[in-house]
Formats: structure tokens, C-alpha cells, sequence
């Protein structure tokens, strides 16, 4: 067996693996759990029907977080089409500017000024009493 640097490939087959585990699909896992429970099944009997470790199953039904091979094997466990038990996620806006964020930044540069002007007159008053 020969050393290889973390992130180096031995062939097409790892690269496609690591590229697949970098690749997490959200879904449901609340609805997972009630399928799960409505059959009466324990994770242990759900993992050994869909073909998947039991400790992947308690993982998904914590964090709702699966490979796209773990929820194929789940809908087909469940007789569920994919759409039935992602989560479709809206893409987010790069930047949509708001009021309140507009009105923080506006009294931002309100309380540079009004800081401005308080250290003005107080050297100005400081400078008369001198006198």
C-alpha cells in the first residue's frame, strides 16, 4: 500500500465517491420519522429494509441531512417519489438591501456627525474657560 496526500485520487471511481459525499441533500427528516413510526419499524428494522447503516438512519432522522443514494433507498423503502420527501430549498438572493439595514447605516453615520460636533463644542468650551 503506497501513501497518498489527503484529497489525491487513486482512480475515476474515488474522485466520483468523494465528489457524491461532498454532495448532501436535505429532507424531511420529521416526516422520515413518522413513516418510520406509523409502520411500527425501529431504526434497526428501517436500516436493514433500506440497505442502509443504522448509524447513517439515526444520523438522517437527527439532522434531515442525506446522500442522494440514502434518500433514493428511503423513498424506495417508503414507496415515496424524491419530491415527497426533500426539502426544496430556495436559492438565496446574493444581496437584497432592506430598510432596517439602510436605517442602520444611516444612524451610523448620524452618530459620526453628532460625535464630530459634541467633541467640537466641547473643545470650544474647553478652550473659553481657559482663557
Amino acid at each position: 500500500m503506497t501513501y497518498q496526500k489527503p484529497g489525491a485520487f487513486n482512480d475515476n471511481s474515488d474522485r466520483e465517491m468523494s465528489e457524491e459525499a461532498a454532495m448532501k441533500m436535505k429532507l424531511d427528516h420529521i416526516k422520515l420519522k413518522q413513516l418510520r413510526e406509523a409502520r411500527a419499524w425501529s431504526q434497526t428494522h428501517l436500516a436493514e429494509v433500506s440497505g442502509i447503516s443504522l448509524r447513517t438512519i439515526q444520523r438522517i432522522e437527527k439532522s434531515g441531512v442525506a446522500s442522494p443514494e440514502s434518500i433514493k433507498s428511503l423513498c424506495a423503502t417508503f414507496e415515496l417519489k424524491l419530491d415527497e420527501l426533500l426539502i426544496h430549498q430556495k436559492p438565496k438572493p446574493e444581496f437584497t438591501p432592506i430598510f432596517s439595514a439602510a436605517l442602520a447605516c444611516k444612524l451610523s453615520q448620524m452618530n459620526k456627525s453628532a460625535t464630530l460636533i459634541s467633541f467640537t463644542l466641547a473643545f470650544a468650551i474647553a478652550y473659553l474657560l481657559s482663557q
